[in-house]
């Protein structure tokens, strides 16, 4: 089993991976689809983040006059006002080390695209384009921007429409936001299976040639 950083043992707690690797035998065992679920701590380029967060707080402390107030408690106007850029300096490195800070100041566009693009990345990366009935589906989530991406291979999308995808999209976000993730993206799988078996039903010399279990990355 993949060695976990522990950004993503904390979210999937003991039996997470377990749970998640259970489902896609599961669903497999019903459809020749190959699933493959991946994890990433984030998509988004965030270099931008810390300086934001401090010009931001910069802009708090000058227009509240914190070294104004700061000054009647003694000492000279620019002992209180380094004081004060200190502060809001380690207050940004904080901060932006946080998920929502990140989220918050990321473009909403810039997030979708990015998560849109890495996604596309892993589905070649990870072989589900390659598989010989071109069965393959990824299952991308990616944490920071609580954005989901639903890839399927050829032959699957001529078969389903696109829209339906959205239900485990749903299933996967609703995990996150809920602290549940290995849970959202249990019944995100067994759902995909439910979708595949009806037109890719599981063949008597099926060979599974993607592995079962969850990809997780930085």
């Amino acid at each position: 089993m993949q060695e976990l950083p522990s950004w993503a043992h904390n979210l999937l707690g003991a039996d997470g991976a377990e749970r998640i690797e259970t489902a896609i035998a599961d669903a497999e065992s019903r459809t020749s689809g190959e699933i493959v679920p991946v994890l990433v701590r984030r998509s988004s380029t965030i270099g931008h983040v810390p300086l934001l967060a401090f010009s931001l707080l910069l802009l708090g402390v000058l227009l509240s006059d914190l070294p104004l107030y700061l000054e009647r408690l003694g000492g000279p106007h620019w002992m209180w006002l380094c004081a004060s850029w200190t502060l809001a300096f380690g207050l940004a490195v904080v901060l932006s080390r946080l998920d929502i800070t990140q989220r918050l100041l990321t473009p909403q566009i810039d997030q979708i695209q990015q998560v849109e693009m890495r996604a596309e990345v892993e589905f070649f990366e990870h072989g589900v384009g390659q598989t010989e009935g071109n069965t393959g589906i990824l299952l991308y989530v990616s944490l920071m921007e609580h954005r989901a991406v639903v890839l399927a291979d050829h032959a699957i999308a001529e078969k389903v429409d696109a829209e339906v995808w959205q239900e485990l999209v749903d299933l996967m976000i609703q995990g996150v936001k809920r602290g549940d993730f290995a849970d959202g993206m249990t019944q995100a799988i067994q759902r995909c299976g439910e979708l595949l078996a009806p037109d890719f039903p599981i063949a008597e010399d099926d060979v599974n040639e993607l592995r079962d279990h969850l990809v997780v990355k930085e």
